[in-house]
């Protein structure tokens, strides 16, 4: 009788080469991730700077076509368009404009922004006054300077608490508005107020900046990162 064949051993791979290998490819993929998040990388925050640039241009040119003072109002986290209604004399929304629409920043993102060489504290809520209503007895007056209504607000707060509480609450909402401007002035011949804005991360140390150049041009520098001059 013949003996029986031996079965032969089918070559394959033990589970502890399997995990060897998934742990290998693990560590190399964390490599790889880890060193283009040191390297600078943050699509977000670069995403954000170049959608601000492009509204803030598009803006320049409806206040061109239109012939119309526009603006951006900054809050730490969102901004907002809005534009000098020469009817009620005061600053609005751009409601007619979804694309000018108030936008909030992602999470971890937050703005500094300076005018004038001087920096400016931003409220981490978006306050912009709503619309006021056209009065038929203003409209046929002289409407303040765009810009006045900023130096004046300081002025009138500081004088008409004592009468405050007499004023209706409709003449309390066009106070406001009156006295409320952007930080940030696109004139109807393009021409834009001094400033920088910066786009940062905090906890990345991370940040871009926007400012105006030579040619009237809103440009963003390169991504500065903590410890390094740009990227």
């Amino acid at each position: 009788m013949r003996a029986g064949r031996r079965p032969s051993r089918v070559a394959g791979f033990t589970l502890l080469e399997i995990l060897v290998v998934v742990l290998i490819i693990g560590i190399v993929t964390a490599g790889m991730l880890l060193s283009m998040s040191f390297a600078g990388k943050d699509t977000e925050l670069e995403t954000e700077s170049k959608r601000l640039v492009s509204l803030m241009d598009y803006a320049q040119e409806q206040a061109e076509l239109q012939t119309r003072d526009y603006g951006v109002y900054f809050g730490e986290h969102g901004y907002e368009f809005v534009v000098y209604d020469v009817r009620t004399g005061a600053w609005r929304p751009v409601d007619e404009d979804d694309a000018l629409r108030e936008r909030t920043l992602p999470s971890g993102l937050e703005f500094k922004l300076v005018v004038d060489a001087r920096p400016i504290v931003l409220s981490d809520k978006m306050e912009v006054p709503p619309e006021p209503k056209p009065d038929s007895d203003s409209t046929s007056s002289t409407q303040p300077h765009p810009l006045s209504s900023v130096q004046q607000s300081s002025d009138s707060d500081s004088g008409s608490n004592s009468d405050s509480s007499s004023n209706s609450d409709s003449d309390s909402d066009s106070d406001t508005a009156q006295a409320f401007a952007p930080q940030v002035m696109i004139f109807a011949s393009g021409d834009l107020s001094s400033f920088s804005i910066t786009l940062d991360r905090p906890t990345a140390g991370r940040s871009i900046t926007l400012h105006e150049n030579q040619d009237g041009n809103i440009v963003a520098k390169k991504m500065v990162v903590a410890g390094s001059g740009g990227t």
